[in-house]
Formats: structure tokens, C-alpha cells, sequence
């Protein structure tokens, strides 16, 4: 049996934290927001999602940017070189979910 190192509480509270960011990235994409007005903390999280990794994650990563129609490189200079554990964590329940919450295309007016 794994022992966690965070209490179930702790847990609980980072599954809320990841939807609350997945949920104002989804209504920000939605109401075509620009990306400079985005929280730093949403867009980070948005910008860590669709950018190249390896394995899944990195076809994730591709699929998602085809989805919302956006070209993966325009989001290397908003990236911290260090992002926070809760960037990271956040960048990845929006590669998990986003595709499946916002219109095909949804991200495509980012880059007019």
C-alpha cells in the first residue's frame, strides 16, 4: 500500500484548486479573452499545457492545440523557466480535460 504524503484534506483542496483554474481557463477561451488578460496563474497553467513534452503528455499537448487551433509556439515567452508545483499540476488537468469543455477552435482568435 502507498502512503501519500499530503492528508486527504490537502488533496481535496488541490483537486478544487485545478478546477477552479481549468474552469477560468475554459470561460476565458470562451468569452475570447485576450491573453494578456488572463490571470498569471491561469495563463501559465494554459501555456505550460500546450507546449511539446514527450510520451502522452506531449501528444496531449498536440491534440489539445489542434483542437483549439493555435499554433504551440507563441507561449515560450510567458513561461517562467521554473514553474510552481501548482502551475505544473494545473498545466496538466487542463491537457487532461480542456478539449472536452470548450468549442473545436475555441483558442484560435489568441493569435490575431
Amino acid at each position: 500500500m502507498m502512503i501519500s504524503k499530503y492528508s486527504r484534506q490537502e488533496l481535496k483542496q488541490f483537486i478544487t484548486q485545478e478546477n477552479t483554474i481549468l474552469q477560468e481557463c475554459v470561460s476565458l477561451l470562451s468569452r475570447k479573452a485576450p491573453l494578456a488578460e488572463w490571470s498569471n496563474d491561469v495563463r501559465i497553467a494554459f501555456l505550460l499545457a500546450i507546449q511539446a513534452g514527450e510520451g502522452k503528455e506531449g501528444y496531449k499537448a498536440f491534440t489539445i492545440a489542434r483542437h483549439l487551433r493555435i499554433d504551440r509556439e507563441f507561449s515560450d515567452a510567458d513561461i517562467p523557466p521554473r514553474p510552481t508545483s501548482f502551475q505544473c499540476r494545473c498545466s496538466e488537468r487542463i491537457r487532461a480535460d480542456l478539449s472536452h469543455l470548450v468549442k473545436l477552435g475555441a483558442g484560435s482568435y489568441l493569435h490575431q
